[in-house]
């Protein structure tokens, strides 16, 4: 247990580092463009293709953390008035849903990317491989998954210290 929750830190960790570096690249070319159209009047044309696809690593990236946290998807306006009994197979229905809906997220990111490999789609202005983008939808959801299972191992973990 203690190797696991060690790897799953270190995925946390990376998940942070991708997100304040992804954020500082977002903050410069968004900056950079602004100030190129102001004073040299002209535009960087290739920063909207790499904001966007930032953004959605930014977005998937972010919700795996909330996942680690139990913030995502827990609405505890219920729950947190359900006898104790109620609460772990509530969760536990809630996990298996989402780690569903989060698969099926990953199965279709993962066919995109590749059928985009298989056809060599490239981007309009930067004419990079379509896939490298894709590739942040199943990238996330992967991390999404972990963490489901991860918050709910905890949950199940503190209980049962707190039973003793």
């Amino acid at each position: 247990m203690k190797i696991y929750k060690k790897l799953m830190n270190a995925l946390a960790m990376l998940e942070k580092m991708i997100l304040v570096i992804s954020t500082l690249l977002i903050l410069v070319l968004t900056v950079g463009n602004v100030f190129s159209r102001k004073v040299i009047h002209q535009s960087w044309s290739f920063t909207e293709e790499l904001v966007v696809a930032v953004f959605v690593l930014i977005t998937l990236v972010s919700a795996a953390l909330a996942c680690r946290e139990g913030e995502l998807v827990n609405l505890t306006l219920v729950t947190d008035h359900l006898p104790k009994k109620l609460r772990k197979p509530l969760l536990l229905l809630s996990t298996v849903l989402c780690v569903f809906f989060t698969a099926v997220l990953f199965k279709y990111g993962l066919d995109k990317v590749m059928t985009q490999l298989a056809n060599g789609k490239r981007t309009f202005v930067l004419n990079w491989p379509e896939w490298i983008f894709w590739s942040f939808v199943p990238i996330g959801a992967g991390c999404m998954i972990l963490h489901f299972i991860e918050y709910f191992i905890d949950y199940c973990v503190k209980e049962k210290e707190e039973k003793k």
